[in-house]
Parts: structure tokens; C-alpha cells; sequence
């Protein structure tokens, strides 16, 4: 969906491969839900790895429409706004300790004295998330 020889979107791809944080924004009935989230753009989708009884998991199995969105710099400045359709997947159908995931988060990790393989056993629904639409300025 994102068009990498426009300069926008080539911006939002590599502020998507760089960004550590993304909002995950649920909602269930009336009520939105939202949390910051560690997550892995693949160029296409963005995986999230989440723990299974959370209120986002309940609230993706009710409505799969869901919204992201990454910091902001100073004041406000490059906003990304991505609108998705996110998508359970089988825990055995995705290893959750991606190489590609776990060297992005590895610092992160190890300041909360963990690896990839113990945030694995916590963090053990992989959530998939198919942008529809990207929204930026800055």
C-alpha cells in the first residue's frame, strides 16, 4: 500500500522500520482501548505480540478495525496515522522469538533482564495487523 518512490510514504516506511513504540488503539462497543506496544514492520504488515488475556486481544475478537499511530517529534511534528484490520493468529503458526524482532528490541530487553525467549512465553499472541490506510504530515 505504501508507494516507496513517493517521498511521503518512503518516510513512513522508514519511520515504521526505526520506531520502537506504536499507540494500538482497540475498541469494544463505544468504549476505545489504547497502549503503546513494541511491534515488527515487515514492509507490508505490522506484527504485535501481546499477552493472551489482555483487554486488545478481547477487543480484536469483538471488531477488527483498529487504529495505530507512532510519536510524534517535538511539539507534535511527523505524524503517522495507519488504519488496519488486525488479525489473531495461531501462536504455533509464528515464532515469537523473530530474529528480526528480537535484535530490534535486544537492548530493550536486556535493561529488563529478559530475551527473546522469555518475552516469548508471556507475549504469546501474535496479533497481525493489514494497514488500509496511512495518514501523515509534518
Amino acid at each position: 500500500m505504501l508507494n516507496l518512490a513517493q517521498p511521503k510514504d518512503a518516510h513512513i516506511n522508514q519511520r515504521l522500520q526505526d520506531e520502537k513504540i506504536i499507540w494500538f488503539a482497540t475498541v469494544n462497543g463505544d468504549r476505545p482501548h489504547m497502549v503503546p506496544v513494541w511491534f515488527l514492520w515487515d514492509g507490508t504488515t505490522i506484527l504485535i505480540f501481546s499477552k493472551p488475556n489482555t483487554v486488545k486481544v478481547r477487543d480484536i475478537r469483538e471488531n477488527s478495525n483498529v487504529m495505530l499511530a507512532l510519536e510524534t517529534t517535538s511539539e507534535g511534528d511527523d505524524v503517522v496515522l495507519i488504519e488496519g484490520e488486525a488479525v489473531l493468529l495461531d501462536p504455533v503458526s509464528v515464532n515469537t522469538t523473530l530474529p528480526a524482532y528480537a535484535q530490534k528490541y535486544e537492548q530493550l530487553l536486556q535493561g529488563m533482564g529478559w530475551n527473546a525467549q522469555a518475552m516469548a512465553q508471556e507475549y504469546s499472541q501474535p496479533i497481525r495487523v493489514i494497514p488500509t490506510k496511512f495518514t501523515s504530515w509534518e
